[in-house]
């Protein structure tokens, strides 16, 4: 008996010196803590639907409202008054993902762009035709074959002021306005809404096709293809370079990336698109096989009317539309993809980085301070519950100042940074010391 204790014992201390050997974040413990996507074996969002690929913060009530990509799309909702996270119900079971497309209207309506699961890997053909250009023929065959039978991504509406509080369980649908589908066959990739809360514009994938819905109308228009070329920079190669975010500037212009890596605009003024020479930092490069050019990530504007951006490469840069020029601030970490960002109070551009299936670190950016690595993402509550997370692609700065990170692996977490703390000691990038 004592023998089966003693044993008992000591996997006990294994186990746990094996979490606390892995969680090594470069900030204090407590500074960190994830929710469950609901309470467990009642209204929890079911792994393979539960990867975090969309995360807003609510202006109007405080909230952070968040969606989902896998075999169904769900929404859910984090309120800090309680600190726990609530499942909205799910969209129609044709939409698999919403991928950074939820935006605040000004009548405090959530508004959702779905689609297809658009953070899952391609499944190429084995065979392909000889030629030149046999590689990027296939891959962009391979690409339209996955959207073939698909009507295309709905544009929806949610009204928390006449739905949050309700409790939905497994299978519940969310009480959604259908607005319908802006580009058939294709899914909603990136959003934004203008100024005024009225307008919604969006980016279509695969085909890069430029919309906008007018709210009171209730009138959707297609001004055309953001970008004409077709770009495979990796690191997903399957995946076509169409830029995953949009940013609506002072004066009303949509900006991000577009042919050869250049920025370019909208003028709803116009109706037009307009360039720039300011090309998005990263690799370029064309062969034989396929061309490569980076594209815009993620893109925010600043107080000053500049853009910060991130690419496809793993690059930060700001961007200067009065004068056309662009300021490279390197990349924190060697991988490529930059995978999710959100401005902090503090004025730091906090970021995800790491390729897929492997380990995603914690980065923060300020001009004065240069790149911060932060560290994993791991939570250590032993014996009550720990983690240690892999794959993100959703953040998002809460009212009170929390960082929303979202986990995007199959039974994923909604993770809570709460910056402030001291910086653990030798973990500033030493080209550029505090």
């Amino acid at each position: 008996m004592k023998r089966k204790m003693v044993l008992v014992l000591g996997a006990l201390i294994a186990m746990n010196g094996f979490a606390q050997k892995c969680v090594n974040p470069h900030f204090d413990a407590q500074r960190l803590d994830f929710r469950d996507l609901g309470y467990p074996g009642a209204t929890e969002i079911p792994a393979d639907s539960s990867p975090i690929t969309a995360l807003l913060s609510h202006g109007g009530n405080g909230k952070v409202y968040g969606a989902t990509s896998g075999r169904r799309a769900h929404l859910f909702v984090w309120d800090a008054r309680v600190n726990k996270v609530f499942p909205l119900g799910s969209l129609p079971e044709t939409e698999k993902g919403v991928r950074n497309c939820l935006a605040e209207g000004s009548d405090g309506r959530v508004y959702i762009g779905s689609g297809l699961n658009e953070i899952a890997l391609l499944r190429l053909s084995r065979e392909m035709p000889q030629g030149r250009r046999a590689i990027e023929n296939q891959l962009w065959v391979d690409i339209k074959a996955k959207y073939k039978d698909y009507a295309g991504g709905h544009l929806y509406a949610y009204d928390p002021a006449k739905s949050d509080g309700a409790v939905y369980l497994e299978g519940t649908a969310a009480p959604l306005v259908d607005l319908g589908i802006p580009v058939p066959s294709n899914s909603i990739y990136a959003m934004a809404m203008d100024a005024t809360g009225q307008k919604v514009y969006g980016l279509s994938y695969p085909d890069a096709e430029f919309f906008s819905h007018d709210i009171a109308a209730g009138k959707t228009v297609r001004h055309g293809k953001w970008m004409e070329k077709l770009s495979y920079p990796g690191p997903e190669r399957s995946w076509r370079g169409v830029p995953r975010a949009l940013s609506v500037a002072a004066d009303g212009k949509v900006w991000s990336s577009g042919d050869d890596g250049l920025l370019r605009y909208f003028d709803p003024e116009t109706g037009k698109f307009g360039g720039s020479e300011m090309r998005v930092p990263g690799e370029y490069w064309e062969t034989q096989a396929y061309n490569a050019f980076p594209v815009v990530e993620q893109l925010f504007v600043q107080t000053d009317g500049s853009l910060i951006g991130t690419s496809s490469d793993g690059f930060i840069f700001s961007a200067y539309p009065n004068v056309d020029r662009l300021i490279n601030w390197g990349k924190p970490r060697v991988e490529r993809r930059i995978r999710a960002a959100t401005i902090g109070q503090d004025g730091r551009l906090y970021s995800i980085c790491g390729e897929k299936d492997n380990v995603c670190r914690l980065f923060s950016f300020r001009s004065d301070e240069g790149h911060v690595d932060w560290g994993v993402l791991g939570v250590d509550r032993s014996p009550y519950y720990a983690k240690i997370a892999y794959q993100f692609d959703a953040m998002t700065t809460a009212a009170d100042g929390s960082i929303l990170i979202g986990e995007s692996d199959r039974r994923a977490k909604l993770f809570i940074f709460i910056p402030g703390g001291p910086v653990m000691p030798g973990v500033l990038n030493p080209t550029n010391p505090r």
